[in-house]
């Protein structure tokens, strides 16, 4: 299997990790090359840099990964897609709704185009939303998800605050991560019920602070989601009538990602509540992008499938209608 990659940045790099990982599982896969005008010190090692994406395309990859700015990945896809290459791109699928729809129209085939939303492929959050539709937990009573991060001092001389070429702030990236698995959660029955937004810190005009509400067809769910958090956190609650699940942190400083199962009035066995608690998990959560991958490429076996376009597109309009709200509400 021959796979092109566009984009040799933080992410670009991920995946051919990822790649390197699948070579050590036995998986029968290469680079044909990479494309990326800044990526002078990528080294042949890794793979071959290819001028431009004429001559990328014209090596014919089975795949094609697109792993650029948010600003340059609509017209890649859409050109790859029309080539009629299957295409995996980083999320989001675009930075609005149009934009989406429009790279989603470029596929000439329904199993053509897939988004990378790796949160599915952390050992714990699989399990937890398995688990959850299972109904290890019973009916849900609610579910809660922070993500928060601090960025980088030196963000600014990037483009991750530009309110142009990355579509938004902290609501679209990393928050988008939290909606699809939103959407796993609560299928098509989720409503946007409230929002509220704050930007003062970096003052570029984009959200840097966000809290969501939805209504999941019956339970809410709560969304803390940040980019001026000085520590960095992961946390997923799912709480049900039977029992509850938790997991927390992702890797590196988020920490290793543990996944924790409780009972309702477990502490009624005769020990601590903690004591209660049954350890599901422990992971590095390092091997999301391999897994992705593998799943994806393979065809490998995992608790949850990789994020179809289609999929991908509702995650976008979910994400209008998460806009919406907080327009609405910072006008009242």
């Amino acid at each position: 299997m021959k796979v092109a990659i566009f984009g040799a940045g933080l992410i670009g790099r991920e995946r051919l990790a990822a790649i390197e990982k699948l070579r050590a599982r036995g998986r029968d896969i290469e680079v044909c090359g990479v494309c990326d005008p800044y990526a002078a010190n990528l080294t042949n090692a890794v793979a071959d840099l290819v001028p431009d994406v004429d001559a990328l395309l014209a090596r014919d990859p089975d795949w094609v990964i697109v792993a650029t700015p948010h600003d340059a990945a609509p017209q890649l896809c859409a050109r790859a897609l029309r080539g009629g290459f299957k295409v995996l791109v980083e999320k989001p699928l675009g930075r609005n709704t149009e934009e989406a729809e429009r790279i989603l129209d470029a596929s000439l085939r329904r199993d053509q185009l897939w988004v990378g939303f790796n949160y599915r492929f952390y050992p714990g959050i699989a399990a937890a939303i398995s688990d959850a539709a299972l109904g290890i937990f019973g009916p849900l009573i609610s579910v809660n998800m922070t993500l928060g991060h601090g960025c980088d001092p030196n963000i600014l001389k990037t483009w991750k605050l530009d309110q142009i070429r990355a579509g938004g702030g902290c609501l679209i990236d990393p928050g988008v991560h939290l909606l699809d698995l939103c959407g796993l959660i609560g299928r098509d029955r989720l409503t946007v019920c409230g929002g509220y937004t704050w930007s003062g810190f970096w003052k570029t005009g984009v959200e840097e602070e966000c809290r969501l509400l939805l209504d999941a067809g019956g339970f809410p769910i709560a969304l803390e989601i940040s980019i001026v958090r000085w520590r960095s956190v992961f946390r997923l609650e799912i709480h049900g009538q039977d029992g509850y699940g938790i997991v927390n942190g992702r890797n590196r400083s988020y920490g290793k990602q543990t996944y924790v199962r409780g009972r309702r009035w477990g502490w009624q066995t005769g020990v601590s509540q903690a004591e209660s608690e049954e350890l599901v998990l422990e992971s590095s959560g390092e091997d999301v992008f391999a897994d992705e991958m593998d799943a994806l490429f393979f065809g490998a076996d995992h608790p949850l499938r990789p994020c179809s376009g289609v999929e991908a597109l509702d995650t976008m309009r979910l994400l209008g209608r998460c806009r919406e709200r907080v327009l609405a509400q910072a006008a009242v």
